[in-house]
C-alpha cells in the first residue's frame, strides 16, 4: 500500500513537470526527478509494471489457481474466495496511474522518439493486458481522458483485446523505425533491457500471441495468426522479458520482499505432491524445505504455516529477476495451437522445448528435463500442455487465465469457499464503483468474455 502511494506522488509530480532540454540537463536524480523527460517516464512507467506483475494481483492469483496458499491476513481471504471489492484499489490505482504516465511520454515526447513510443506501447499493452484478464471489461478507449470525461464508459473485453494488439502493432512499426529518426535512444533508463530494440520487438510478437491465443474459444480464432507471430518473437532464453531489479532496499523483487515481510503465503500441497510424484525438480526452486528435508505443501482446504515457502526461483534475494513473458512461455503457446490446428508432433515438439525451457529457467540446468519432456504426437493432448504449463508458469497470472480459458487442468475448488467454484474473475474496485457510476458489479462466479463458462 505505501509503494502504491509513493508511485502516485511520483506520478503526480511527472504529470506537472514542464518539458525537459536537450544536454546536461538530462541529468536528474531518479528518486526526485525536477522534470519530466522520456528517460525519468520510461523507468517509471517499467519500475511499476513489474510491481504489478509481481505485487498482490500475482500473488493472489497464485493462491486461486493453487500454486500457493493463503496462511494469513489477507491472503486467507483470497483463500475462501471472500474477493470484497476494497481487496485491489490500490492495485487498479496503480494500474491506471501507470497507464497515464505512458499516455504523458507519448504526448510529450513520442513523436520525435519512435523508440521511446514503441517500447512504451509495448508498456502499456502489459498494463491493459493484466488488467483485462482479472477484471473482464474495463475502462478503456475513453480511460485516459482525464480532464474532458470524468466517468469512462467500460469497453468489452473483446474490444480492449483487438485494442492490444493494434496497440502492439503499432509498437513494432515504431520499434523497426530507424535510429537516426530519435531524438533520444533509450539506454540504461530501460530497466528491463537496457536499449535493446531488437528485444522489444521480439516481446511485443509474443505478446501478441499471448492475447491472440485468448480467443480459443472464439470463432475468430486463428491459429496460423499466432504462429506467424511466434515466429517474429522470443526466440532464445536470452530474449526474455524479465522484471530487474537493483539490490537496494527499494529495488526489492516484491516476491522476496513479501516473503521477508509478511509471508502470508505458502506452499500449496495441489502443485508439490503433483510435482514431487514426479520427481520435477524444480519443485526445489519454487518453494524451499522445511524441517524435514523436504518440500512440504499445505492442503487449500485447511492452511497450514508450518510448510514449505517460495525458494531461489522468485525469491532468493532482492534482486532475482521474475518472468513476464518468456521463451518458455512462447514454446507453451506454439504448442497450443499448433495441436489446435491439428499438427500434434509439431505441438509436440514445442511442448518438450517448452519444458525443458522452464527446467533452464528455474534451475538453471536441463537436466532434470529428460524425465518429463518426453511427449510424443500419440501423448500430446490439450490437457498435457494446460497441465506441463500450469507447472511452468509458477509465479505469474498466465496461469490463472489460462485455467478459465480453458478449466485445465482439473483443479477441486476449495470446499470451505464462500463460493463453490474458483472466482471466475476479480471484483470491481470499490473507489471505482463508487466513482464511476459506469462501473459494472459482475458476480466472481461471471466468467470473463474468453473464458469458458
Amino acid at each position: 500500500m505505501r509503494y502504491s502511494k509513493i508511485l502516485l506522488v511520483a506520478l503526480s509530480a511527472i504529470l506537472i513537470a514542464p518539458a525537459c532540454r536537450r544536454g546536461n540537463d538530462l541529468f536528474i536524480s531518479p528518486n526526485s526527478p525536477a522534470k519530466a523527460t522520456p528517460q525519468s517516464l520510461l523507468t517509471y512507467v517499467e519500475v511499476s509494471t513489474i510491481n504489478s506483475y509481481e505485487g498482490d494481483l500475482n500473488r493472489s492469483a497464485s493462491i486461486l489457481i493453487q500454486h500457493n496458499v493463503g496462511t494469513d491476513g489477507q491472503a486467507t481471504q483470497t483463500q475462501v474466495y471472500s474477493l470484497t471489492e476494497s481487496l485491489f484499489d490500490n492495485q487498479w490505482v496503480q494500474l491506471y496511474g501507470t497507464l497515464l504516465s505512458c499516455d504523458s511520454l507519448q504526448r510529450n515526447f513520442g513523436a520525435a522518439n519512435p523508440y521511446y513510443a514503441g517500447i512504451n506501447e509495448v508498456v502499456m499493452a502489459m498494463n491493459w493486458g493484466l488488467m483485462t484478464d482479472l477484471w473482464g471489461d474495463i475502462p478503456f478507449t475513453e480511460a485516459l481522458q482525464v480532464k474532458t470525461i470524468h466517468y469512462p464508459k467500460y469497453d468489452a473485453q473483446q474490444t480492449v483485446l483487438q485494442g492490444i494488439n493494434t496497440m502492439l502493432d503499432d509498437a513494432i512499426v515504431k520499434l523497426s523505425a530507424p535510429a537516426s529518426g530519435n531524438v533520444y535512444q533509450p539506454g540504461a533508463d530501460d530497466i528491463i533491457f537496457n536499449g535493446n530494440i531488437e528485444n522489444w520487438i521480439k516481446t511485443a510478437y509474443t505478446l501478441k500471441a499471448r492475447y491472440l491465443n485468448r480467443l480459443s474459444n472464439k470463432g475468430n480464432y486463428d491459429p496460423a495468426a499466432i504462429i506467424a507471430a511466434l515466429d517474429n518473437g522470443i526466440s532464445d532464453a536470452s530474449q526474455d522479458c524479465m522484471g530487474i531489479h537493483g539490490g537496494g532496499a527499494n529495488e526489492s523483487n516484491q516476491w522476496y520482499a513479501f516473503l521477508n515481510n509478511r509471508a502470508y503465503l505458502a506452499a500449496s500441497a495441489t502443485l508439490v505432491d503433483t510435482m514431487l510424484a514426479r520427481t520435477d525438480l524444480r519443485v526445489y526452486y519454487y518453494f524451499d524445505s522445511t524441517g524435514f528435508g523436504t518440500v512440504v505443501g499445505s492442503p487449500i482446504a485447511e492452511p497450514d504455516a508450518n510448510v514449505s515457502y517460495w525458494g531461489s526461483y522468485l525469491a532468493g534475494s532482492a534482486s532475482t529477476p521474475t518472468p513476464i513473458v518468456t521463451y518458455s512461455e512462447a514454446q507453451f503457446i506454439r504448442a497450443e495451437a499448433e495441436f489446435r490446428r491439428g499438427a500434434n508432433s509439431t505441438a509436440a515438439t514445442a511442448l518438450n522445448t517448452a519444458i525443458v525451457e522452464s527446467f533452464k529457467k528455474v534451475t538453471g540446468d536441463i537436466a532434470g528435463s529428460a524425465g518429463i519432456a518426453n511427449y510424443t504426437t500419440a501423448s500430446t493432448t490439450l490437457g498435457s500442455i494446460m497441465f506441463e504449463k500450469w507447472i511452468a508458469m509458477f509465479g505469474q497470472t498466465e496461469a490463472y487465465s489460462d485455467y478459465r480459458r480453458t478449466k485445465l487442468p482439473v483443479l477441486t475448488p476449495n470446499p470451505n469457499g464462500a463460493i463453490n467454484v474458483i472466482p471466475q474473475r476479480y471484483p470491481t474496485p470499490q473507489s471505482e464503483r463508487t466513482a464511476n457510476p459506469n462501473a459494472p458489479v459482475p458476480s466472481l462466479t461471471d466468467p470473463v468474455w474468453y473464458a469458458i463458462p
